[in-house]
């Protein structure tokens, strides 16, 4: 970083990022997390200290990884330590870092881990994270069905798939004993303020024994980035004088609440 005595012209990299990460290993590929948050300070000999705590992967330490400019560009390569682990038994291994970044709210940096899964690299990127891969994953918790005949008719043990479809859009797999299978290829994925929401439409076979019919539903969806907070619903118009089947989490209210 410094050269001379004097420091280059171009964005300092000292400062706090925040962003999202992507994930791959031998095991699986781009597992999102988001609220990530990198700081690197300047150390005195103008190199970078960076320090990276996540509460899906661990803790990343790299003491001094050198730094040089390039017109806007600022660009970081070092190597150091990673304490990664399963519960309370965490082990450490060697990793390496890079970057490149022209401001705080645009910057991308990656660390590799060879010893761990076959090679894990963990890619951090300023800015939100993609909605449809995001939203990717299992949904499970109990539903609550309400129509003209019936309300708060709950169901424990349900669940549903997000799959992201590599064009920011989502298929969405909901299998239910109760009330048949509600399958959407390609639901709208974006962010609504803190929240990320899922959209689209579709037909479900719905019936009595083997008697069954199609019917059209709609779906929306919102849910915060951990996944813990959701409602997802599905609108069956023309089903008991409309149908609605919200999938909650955690488990149904006991009858007497």
């Amino acid at each position: 970083m410094r050269q001379g005595g004097k420091r280059p012209e171009g964005p300092r990299f000292s400062g706090s990022y925040e962003g999202y990460t992507l994930a791959s290993s031998s095991y699986f590929q781009n597992m999102v997390s988001a609220g990530e948050i990198i700081s690197i300070a300047e150390n005195p000999d103008g190199t970078a200290s960076v320090s990276f705590t996540s509460a899906t992967w661990g803790e990343f330490t790299i003491a001094d990884a050198q730094a040089n400019m390039s017109g806007s560009l600022c660009t970081l390569a070092g190597s150091g330590q990673a304490r990664m682990g399963m519960g309370g038994n965490t082990s450490s291994y060697e990793c390496s870092f890079t970057a490149e970044i022209k401001s705080q709210s645009e910057a991308r940096m990656t660390f590799e881990i060879p010893a761990v899964m076959g090679g894990m690299k963990i890619e951090f990127t300023t800015g939100n994270a993609p909605a449809d891969l995001l939203l990717a994953g299992t949904y499970a918790g109990y539903t609550d069905a309400d129509c003209l005949y019936f309300q708060d008719r709950y169901t424990d043990g349900e669940s549903m798939t997000l799959t992201a479809n590599g064009d920011g859009t989502v298929k969405v797999v909901f299998e239910s004993a109760s009330w048949g299978t509600f399958s959407v290829e390609s639901a709208a994925a974006d962010m609504d303020g803190s929240y990320y929401v899922f959209t689209g439409s579709g037909s479900v076979a719905m019936g009595m024994g083997e008697s069954t019919n199609s019917y059209d539903f709609t779906l929306n969806g919102r849910t915060n980035a951990a996944k813990d907070d959701f409602s997802i619903v599905f609108n069956v118009p023309a089903v008991m004088g409309g149908l609605t089947v919200t999938l909650l989490p955690g488990s149904a209210p006991a009858a007497n609440e």
